[in-house]
């Protein structure tokens, strides 16, 4: 009598059970090398921390953050950002016979460093040369004379969404090395930590550049107006240095402040010029759109900055010395 075969087996495979038995036996397999991949890697990381292998990794890329963005440096094999970890992020050590990870501190680093570096895109963005970055509220000589000022940039600087959805404008008016651009300087720096952007120029400067775009490919007229029209605020340094403006001049300075001023984007303006000064050399149309923007002028009077930080120094005060000309 011929054997019957078994109703699950079909010609040329393998029973249920057999295909059962060698599933467990592949995962087993896999399973076996996962583990044994990972003592080898936990020995290779602590080996790693002992200086056995200390150039051993190939060449790898390494996370920063700058400017709310993720970056990855490429790395060369056999060198790194962190001699401690190796780039791996983590220290391996060994305790009581255990293998155990701490995070390294080049992580905290790295993320201080994209903070730091993204802290000078602001200023290179914002055009604020080295010398005016020190020039902060902190260390900014107070007197009778420049006190009103003093707490009026404060103020705004505090509270500069308050006054761009209005347009508020500052005029800082006084002699040289009285502190008019320190004040200039500390409010934008204030104005770009708390997340909006601006630009410092010096007019002349300014009106240079733009002349100089007739005759340069890479940057045109319109890109640099453009930019001094809608940023969120403008600084004006120095405004009316020059003994005369040509008409040309005239026409750029009272398109840049009358756009700022139909869009209710705020200015603040240093000068040492008087008013009439202003509307004799530059038109009463600029003067007029100034003063309402504005409203008040801000006197930056009494002794001269510069001097009195210099005669600080002299006579032993801890006074933090200002790179470059004086205070403005």
């Amino acid at each position: 009598m011929e054997r019957m075969k078994d109703p699950l087996t079909l010609p040329g495979t393998a029973t249920i059970g057999s295909i059962a038995a060698s599933k467990d036996k592949d995962f087993s397999q896999r399973l076996a090398e996962a583990r044994r991949r990972v003592e080898e890697i936990k020995r290779e990381r602590l080996a790693l921390q002992e200086g056995r292998i200390s150039d051993s990794r190939e060449e790898h890329y390494v996370k920063f953050e700058v400017n709310g963005l993720v970056q990855y440096r490429l790395y060369p094999a056999g060198t790194y950002y962190c001699l401690r970890c190796k780039d791996l992020e983590k220290i391996y050590y060994r305790e009581k016979g255990q293998i155990r990870a701490r995070p390294c501190s080049c992580v905290q680093e790295r993320k201080q460093l994209g903070r730091q570096q993204s802290w000078e895109h602001k200023l290179n963005s914002a055009r604020l040369r080295r010398k005016f970055r020190k020039r902060t509220f902190a260390n900014f000589q107070v007197s009778p004379g420049t006190r009103i000022a003093y707490e009026a940039a404060r103020d705004y600087a505090e509270n500069f969404a308050t006054y761009l959805r209005c347009g508020k404008s500052l005029i800082f008016l006084g002699d040289v090395g009285r502190g008019k651009t320190h004040l200039a300087a500390a409010i934008l720096q204030e104005v770009l930590r708390q997340g909006f952007n601006g630009i410092f120029v010096v007019v002349i400067e300014l009106l240079n550049e733009i002349r100089d775009t007739y005759e340069r490919s890479d940057k045109t007229e319109g890109d640099l107006l453009q930019l001094v029209k809608e940023v969120d605020l403008l600084v004006l340094d120095d405004l009316a240095a020059a003994e005369r403006f040509t008409e040309w001049e005239k026409a750029k300075l009272y398109e840049i402040i009358n756009a700022r001023y139909e869009d209710e984007k705020p200015i603040i303006i240093t000068t040492n010029r008087t008013i009439s000064w202003i509307e004799d050399r530059l038109g009463k149309k600029v003067v007029d759109r100034l003063l309402e923007m504005c409203g008040d002028v801000l006197p930056l009077d009494g002794e001269n900055y510069r001097e009195k930080i210099a005669e600080e120094m002299r006579m032993g005060r801890n006074v933090e010395v200002l790179h470059g000309e004086g205070a403005g």
